[in-house]
């Protein structure tokens, strides 16, 4: 899957890294199947690292797609989520900040967009490496 991801803290933590270059279908799937993980909480703190190009193949109606059905399949209860794209990648950037909104017009919580992962962590309270 190009979006792996781990789940930490008996579920209060998910720390997912996307590689390789992700489609639409895989993007979909991937918060499906996070959205609608049994062993996360729903009021949990999420990380997603996006290094450079790697969503270069993920439209806005995937992203839209992404969210119906996570919605439909996740408890509506807040979570943070801290998405770290590379600041080189223009089109990555836009993309997340549509998640950020996009997201926050449909379920309580925050998701907020971040060019380096130290400040990501920081404000998710994270004290992984």
């Amino acid at each position: 899957m190009p979006i792996e991801y781990s789940v930490r803290e008996g579920g209060r933590f998910v720390h997912a890294i996307a590689r390789g270059e992700v489609t639409n279908e895989e993007f979909i799937d991937y918060e499906t199947k996070r959205g609608g993980d049994a062993r996360v909480k729903a009021s949990c703190r999420e990380l997603l690292e996006v290094p450079a190009g790697v969503l270069r193949l993920v439209t806005r109606e995937a992203i839209e797609e992404a969210l119906s059905r996570r919605a439909a399949k996740a408890a509506r209860a807040p979570h943070r989520c801290a998405i770290v794209v590379s600041y080189s990648d223009s089109a990555a950037w836009d993309l997340a900040k549509l998640f950020e909104k996009l997201a926050a017009a449909r379920s309580p919580g925050s998701v907020v967009v971040f060019g380096d992962v130290g400040t990501a962590k920081t404000w998710l309270g994270a004290s992984e490496p």
